[in-house]
């Protein structure tokens, strides 16, 4: 789901061409796929793919969008405040980043919806893991 820039001392795995992994300290984790492989499969699909956090449920975009319009689309009354964060910009054990109103979301990206009553409390791993495993469902899912 990204890499934190505040994640020191990650372990660093690459593969090289033979196939053999090698390895260092580093920010981050990078695995090359294997050269038998085509890069077409690891493409990101062409939609804008957002997960409510509440309910589970997905919503596709096709076309950049404002944050400030996703959000409006699924507030009602302030009774359901919402926010939106990045995929690539979560980190365990800080609190799940905002994307700005003005910002577009853009195509190939996962995001959250976050409810407001949540921005103050840093993502904990079972969380991330949960939602790592609703977004590959619903990626499965939609991409067949």
């Amino acid at each position: 789901m990204g890499v934190c820039a505040s994640c020191h001392n990650v372990k660093r795995i690459t593969t090289t061409r033979g196939g053999n992994v090698k390895g260092g300290v580093g920010v981050g984790v990078s695995v090359a796929p294997p050269p038998s492989l085509s890069s077409e499969s690891f493409r990101r699909p062409s939609s804008i793919m957002l997960m409510n956090i509440s309910t589970g449920s997905i919503k596709e975009y096709n076309q950049p969008i404002p944050a400030n319009v996703v959000v409006s689309e699924n507030s009602n009354n302030n009774t359901n405040c919402y926010y939106i964060s990045n995929a690539e910009s979560m980190c365990i054990g800080t609190c799940m980043p905002r994307v700005p109103d003005e910002e577009e979301l853009l195509p190939g990206r996962i995001y959250f919806l976050v409810p407001i009553s949540h921005s103050n409390f840093p993502l904990s791993l079972p969380l991330l893991c949960d939602l790592a495993v609703k977004v590959s469902s619903a990626l499965a899912t939609a991409h067949r």
